[in-house]
């Protein structure tokens, strides 16, 4: 066994460590947001009281968010708005995305090389999502960009993309852009509720379900001027994502 094959099974065995104490420290603040999901006042509260835990434990849930899809990001986005507002809710927003997707991304290539030649050459599938399809995307990034500019729509994401040859720090920021839009109306939102203007914030929430169906009724169209003439594959992805993601 070579010493790079040794390398990758430990950082493998590390990030997997690491996620399953995220997993125990995060699950009583999520436990606590799921238990009183009507109670906006209590939830704050658990937050508030963690003192300067507070955002990075904001910041973890987010992050465990983008690693386990099942969490509602829309809950995490709202509660940060919420308890610290759209300043610092947006960056501690931002910041476990680019956490939590660093952290899938990585992690999946490190598997990946574990298994190269071995299990995962077994475990091929044809279509556009297998890996020799995902390879042909000329710009990985800009599909990135624009499947996460899609509320509800971006789960499968770090998964998918970790499986191009899209350079980390390239995927990273058009994660971010990308999720830019909808996280600043999370946070409007919940920076409304607090301030007990419920006008606004049911303003706000028809803004989001407005704007998420008029981007995925016109993503062919949104796709193609962004990609130009050569973007054919990338939209052909964008769509059996989403096809996928309808599915699940």
């Amino acid at each position: 066994m070579s010493k790079r094959s040794v390398l990758n099974k430990v950082l493998a065995a590390v990030f997997l460590c690491v996620l399953i104490a995220m997993i125990a420290q995060m699950y009583p603040l999520l436990a606590e947001i799921i238990e009183n999901r009507e109670d906006e006042s209590t939830v704050v509260g658990a937050v508030e009281e963690l003192g300067w835990r507070g955002p990075v434990s904001l910041i973890g849930l987010t992050a465990l968010q983008v690693i386990i899809p099942l969490i509602p990001a829309a809950a995490i986005g709202v509660l940060s708005g919420l308890t610290y507002g759209i300043f610092w809710g947006l960056l501690i927003v931002l910041g476990g995305i680019a956490l939590g997707n660093m952290f899938v991304v990585f992690f999946v290539r490190q598997v990946d090389k574990m298994f190269t030649g071995k299990v995962r050459q077994k475990k091929k599938k044809p279509g556009l999502l297998s890996k020799e399809s995902l390879e042909h995307i000329q710009k990985p990034e800009i599909v990135a960009f624009f499947l996460f500019m899609i509320p509800f729509i971006s789960g499968a994401g770090p998964y998918l993309f970790a499986e191009t040859k899209v350079k980390l720090w390239k995927y990273i920021i058009a994660v971010v852009a990308g999720s830019l839009p909808t996280t600043i109306i999370y946070l409007f939102l919940g920076y409304h509720l607090s301030q007990g203007s419920y006008t606004i914030a049911i303003i706000t929430g028809s803004v989001l379900v407005v704007a998420t169906v008029l981007i995925i009724v016109f993503r062919k169209k949104i796709l193609s001027s962004i990609l130009g003439r050569s973007g054919s594959v990338e939209s052909e992805a964008v769509e059996e994502i989403i096809a996928d993601e309808k599915i699940k």
